[in-house]
């Protein structure tokens, strides 16, 4: 990768569209360049025979079955509502 300077920052910035002041350019400047330097530190690892994964802890979620159901709520929800018609909560327009 090549070197993070105060130009390709200002660069990201721009991209970014963050207005930075010249104290956040040196800052970000130096602070990239640590990331980079870590990141080719991790490139001269041996990773023959890791499998990739996409986090460090295996998350299992047991989803719940997507299942339509009528809370009965909607009456509750229409009496609440400053206007309503039929089964809907009539609003304001939008232009």
């Amino acid at each position: 990768m090549s070197e993070i300077n105060e130009s390709s920052v200002r660069h990201i910035a721009k991209l970014a569209r963050l207005s930075l002041t010249e104290t956040e350019i040196t800052k970000f400047t130096r602070d990239l360049s640590e990331v980079v330097k870590y990141v080719e530190q991790l490139k001269e690892l041996d990773t023959t025979g890791v499998e990739p994964m996409i986090g460090a802890v295996e998350l299992l979620k047991e989803l719940r079955a997507d299942v339509v159901i009528d809370s009965g709520l909607r009456d509750e929800m229409l009496k609440n509502a400053p206007d309503s018609e039929v089964t809907a909560i009539k609003v304001p327009q939008m232009s």
